[in-house]
C-alpha cells in the first residue's frame, strides 16, 4: 500500500497553455482532436450529448454547444459533478443581458415577464442566457468583481436549471471556469453558444428581436432588462461516467463506450506503471502518492468535449484524462502521464522542459530505453538540435520542430542526469526552475543545483552519448560552436513597444492581448497563459517557446492597425480592437 500524501497543494502548468492558440487559428496544429468550430456546426452529431429549443406544439430547433468546463478542482463539464451525473435539463428560457447581479448598481433579473408586467423575474427551473462580454458600461465597470464564474454561481444561487452564455466577439466560445474552492463549485449545467444560436433562440418569439436588443445594447453601452421566452429548452449531457477503482486509482469511463474487461485491463496497467515509477524513483525514500482520478475516453472528440484539451493524455491536479483505442493499454503512455503527477506531487511543479523531460525519460525506460537518445543523434547529425540554452524555455506540446525535438531532448538530458548525478539534483532543479521567472533569473537553477550552467551540462550530455552511441565527434563540435554564439539582444525604444500594446481580433473572433511588463512584450489570450515577444527589428518579433512569429503593421496614419502571426502552416491577420 502506498503512502498517502494528505494535504498538498501545487499548481501545474497545464499543457494546454498557449497550444490553443495554434490550434483555433488553424494553424495545421499537431494537437489532436476537432477545433471548437466542429462542436459549433450544425449539421454535427454529438452521440453523448444534444440541446435543443421547442415549442408547446412539438416543433424543436436543434442548438450546438459546446460545455463550460470547470477546472482546479475538477476537469469535467459544470453540472455533472466530476463524472458521476447525468444531466437532463427540461425548463422555460429567459435572457437576462450580462448576467450581472449587484444590489444598488445593476439587476439583470429584472424585466418583462411572460404576463407583460415587468419586475424581478423568478429564475428557478429555467434557463438563463447571458452575454459575458459584451462591452457595456456595467460589465466594464464590474468585470474583476464579477467575473464569469460569479455570475454563473448567480444564476445557481436562483435555483436555476442551466446557464447559456454566449460571446459578443468569439464565434467558437472555448470556455473554462475556475473556482477557488472546491465547495464554491456550482452544482448547475453551464454551456456555450454561438451568437447565431442566441439568435435562433429569439426566433420563439415573435415580437422579441434579438438583432436589436444587441444593436441597442451596442449603441448606448446599458445593458437591457430580461425577458422571458416563450421558447424551452432541453438538454442532455452523459455525465454520470462508469467506474473501475482500486486503493490508487479511480478510473471513470462511458459505459456502451468501454466494456467492464477493457477498463479492468486499464487499471492494471496504471497500477503497473505506479509500481514502475516508485522502482525508477527508488533512491526517493520519501515518495507519495494520492489517489488518482483517470478518465479514458475512446477518442479525441470526446475528450476535448469534456476536458477542453487536446491530446493524448493531459496530466493536471484534477487527474489525467487519457485516450484508450482499445486492444492493450498503452503502458508508456500510463508512465508518461503519472510520472507527471507523481513528481509534481512530490517535487512540485516546474518548467514544461523539466515536466515533459521526467515523463520521456520514464516512458522510455518503460518502452525503450534508447528511443530519446537516438532521436538527439538523429536531430544534431541533421544541425536541428537546439541548444539546451533555448530548450529550458520551450513550451512543449504545441506543433513545430521546437515540440518534436524537445520532448526527446528533454528525455534525453534527464536520463543522462540522473545516471550521472543521481536523483538529489534533478529533485532540486525540479523545484527551482518551477519557480517565477524573476527569481529564476535572479539565481540560475542549473547552477545552484549540479554546480554548473546549462552550457556545461549540455557539452557532458553530447559527449556523454558519443561515449554510449555512435556519433561524430564533429557533430557534437558544431552544435556547441552554435550554441556558444550569443543571440543579440534588440533594445526598442519604449515608445515603440507601447504602441504595440493592446487587444486584437482575429477573423475566428479570438482575442489575444499584448501587454508590456517590465520593458518586454507578452501575448496572451483567455486562459491560455502569455508567452514573451522577443524582438527581431522594430516590427519582428519571435514567440519565445514557440515556432511562430508576429510582425506588426501600420496604417496610412502610422498607427498600429494589426498583426500577422507567421508559423509554418500560414499566416493570419489580427486587427487592433483597441
Amino acid at each position: 500500500m502506498l503512502k498517502n500524501y494528505l494535504n498538498i497543494s501545487f499548481k501545474f502548468i497545464r499543457l494546454t497553455g498557449l497550444i490553443g492558440l495554434w490550434l483555433l487559428l488553424s494553424f495545421g496544429t499537431r494537437a489532436q482532436g476537432p477545433s471548437p468550430a466542429y462542436y459549433y456546426n450544425p449539421a454535427a452529431e454529438i452521440p453523448w450529448a444534444r440541446c435543443s429549443v421547442y415549442q408547446e406544439g412539438g416543433s424543436r430547433l436543434k442548438i450546438p454547444f459546446l460545455p463550460v468546463v470547470s477546472v482546479n478542482y475538477r476537469r469535467a463539464p459544470l453540472g455533472i459533478n466530476n463524472y458521476s451525473k447525468d444531466v437532463c435539463v427540461e425548463g422555460p428560457v429567459v435572457f437576462i443581458g450580462n448576467g450581472i447581479f449587484k444590489e444598488d448598481v445593476w439587476d439583470s433579473y429584472r424585466g418583462k415577464r411572460r404576463n407583460y408586467t415587468t419586475g424581478d423575474i423568478d429564475a428557478a427551473g429555467k434557463a438563463v442566457v447571458f452575454c459575458y462580454d459584451f462591452p457595456d458600461k456595467i460589465a466594464e465597470q464590474l468585470k474583476k468583481e464579477i467575473p464569469l464564474t460569479e455570475r454563473i454561481s448567480e444564476a445557481a444561487s436562483r435555483n436555476a436549471a442551466a446557464v447559456i452564455i454566449f460571446s459578443h466577439r468569439d464565434q467558437s466560445p472555448f470556455l473554462t471556469a475556475s473556482y477557488t474552492k472546491e465547495s464554491e463549485i456550482p452544482d448547475i449545467p453551464v454551456i456555450s453558444i454561438t451568437r447565431k444560436s442566441f439568435h435562433d433562440i429569439f426566433l420563439s418569439d415573435f415580437d422579441v428581436d434579438a438583432e436589436s436588443i444587441l444593436k441597442k445594447w451596442e449603441e448606448t453601452g446599458q445593458p437591457p432588462e430580461a425577458v422571458e421566452l416563450s421558447a424551452k429548452l432541453h438538454l442532455e449531457i452523459e455525465g454520470a461516467f462508469e467506474k473501475a477503482e482500486t486503493d490508487n486509482f479511480l478510473i471513470r469511463f462511458r459505459s456502451g463506450v468501454f466494456s467492464k474487461e477493457e477498463m479492468e485491463k486499464t487499471v492494471d496497467i496504471n497500477e503497473k506503471s505506479l509500481r514502475f515509477l516508485f522502482e525508477c524513483f527508488a533512491e526517493d525514500k520519501e515518495l507519495a502518492w494520492n489517489r488518482l482520478l483517470t478518465v479514458y475516453f475512446r477518442g479525441f472528440d470526446s475528450k476535448v468535449f469534456y476536458t477542453h484539451h487536446m491530446g493524448w493524455g493531459l496530466a493536471s491536479e484534477e487527474g489525467t484524462f487519457v485516450i484508450f483505442k482499445g486492444g492493450v493499454p498503452d503502458f508508456g503512455l500510463a508512465v508518461h502521464e503519472n510520472t507527471h503527477i507523481l513528481t509534481r506531487l512530490n517535487w512540485g511543479d516546474s518548467s514544461s522542459f523539466v515536466n515533459e523531460g521526467l515523463g520521456k525519460y520514464t516512458e522510455a525506460l518503460a518502452t525503450d530505453k534508447d528511443k530519446n537518445h537516438q532521436s538527439v543523434i538523429h536531430f544534431l547529425k541533421d544541425s536541428q538540435l537546439f541548444p539546451l540554452k533555448e530548450m529550458i524555455d520551450f513550451s512543449i506540446g504545441s506543433s513545430g520542430l521546437k515540440t518534436l525535438v524537445g520532448y526527446p531532448a528533454s528525455g534525453s538530458f534527464f536520463g543522462f542526469l540522473i545516471e550521472t548525478y543521481g536523483l538529489k539534483p534533478v529533485k532540486d532543479v525540479t523545484r527551482l526552475e518551477g519557480r517565477p521567472s524573476p527569481e529564476r533569473e535572479r539565481t540560475d537553477s542549473w547552477q545552484k543545483a549540479f554546480g554548473k550552467s546549462i552550457s556545461e551540462l549540455e557539452k557532458e550530455w553530447l559527449y556523454w552519448l558519443m561515449k554510449n552511441y555512435k556519433i561524430e565527434e564533429d557533430s557534437i563540435l558544431k552544435h556547441l560552436e552554435k550554441a556558444s554564439k550569443e543571440r543579440k539582444i534588440i533594445e526598442l525604444d519604449p515608445r515603440i513597444l507601447d504602441a504595440y500594446v493592446g487587444q486584437y481580433r482575429f477573423s475566428t473572433g479570438f482575442i489575444f492581448t499584448i501587454t508590456k511588463e517590465e520593458g518586454r512584450l507578452y501575448l496572451e489570450g483567455s486562459g491560455m497563459g502569455k508567452s514573451e515577444l522577443v524582438p527581431e527589428s522594430d516590427t519582428q518579433f519571435t514567440v519565445k517557446s514557440f515556432d511562430a512569429g508576429i510582425s506588426f503593421q501600420k496604417n496610412e496614419k502610422g498607427e498600429v492597425s494589426h498583426f500577422v502571426v507567421h508559423t509554418g502552416g500560414g499566416e493570419m491577420r489580427a486587427e487592433k480592437i483597441k
